[in-house]
């Protein structure tokens, strides 16, 4: 298993969106739960973190990035509306990588992607879509992109779209062992944060499903 991913990029993407870094990370040998005592207490004190006047005004500033990057290609940002439901609800409790998934991008306000290594094929590409190239999204329903909108891809296919979600074939799922996390980013979201996102997403994985052997790196246009 090559942990380590040696990411293109295209030079339409460059091109097009020369500011916009690209990060990713990857753990191996995790174990998947639903739930656990020790772990519903790391999230409420992530949560009490979140919540400060230091901090939440800083993530919803960025989540605004997303949501103004979103609204001028004409889709609707998954993000403020996860936001709310946090700050009302807290963090919710589905499994160890939804969750992981969902707490990194509360924390940091960024918009990241989990899902399993093991179902990659080949090399990965950051690139943009061409008009009405498609693929299967994570919910079975076939997804159609726009012309130029942003998209990652292995030798199969489009795995991801920035503004549409992951596709259906590298969905995490609890046979899932090895698993990466990837962030893409709007204009005005600056690298530390995508760095930071990586790492907390590591850190859960590590802490509490086990996960060994990570890695992650952010890769610049």
């Amino acid at each position: 298993m090559a942990k380590e991913i040696p990411l293109q990029i295209s030079d339409r993407y460059r091109s097009r969106f020369p500011g916009l870094c690209f990060g990713i990370g990857t753990i191996l040998n995790c174990t998947y739960f639903e739930k656990r005592e020790d772990f519903k207490l790391y999230k409420r004190e992530l949560l009490r973190k979140m919540r400060r006047r230091s901090n939440l005004p800083l993530i919803q500033e960025r989540i605004q990035l997303y949501d103004q990057f979103f609204k001028e290609w004409g889709y609707e940002c998954p993000l403020p509306g996860h936001l709310k439901r946090t700050l009302d609800m807290g963090f919710p409790i589905v499994n160890l990588y939804i969750d992981a998934h969902l707490i990194t991008e509360m924390c940091h306000g960024i918009l990241m992607a989990i899902q399993d290594l093991d179902r990659f094929e080949g090399n990965w590409t950051l690139n943009l879509a061409n008009e009405g190239e498609s693929f299967q999204g994570v919910s079975g329903r076939m997804i159609s992109c726009r012309e130029g909108e942003i998209v990652l891809r292995d030798e199969k296919g489009i795995v991801c779209s920035l503004f549409q979600g992951p596709d259906f074939r590298t969905r995490i799922d609890p046979s899932s062992k090895n698993i990466v996390v990837y962030i893409f980013t709007a204009p005005g979201i600056d690298e530390v944060w995508v760095s930071n996102g990586i790492q907390l997403a590591l850190e859960i994985l590590e802490r509490f499903g086990g996960g060994q052997d990570s890695w992650w790196n952010v890769f610049k246009p």
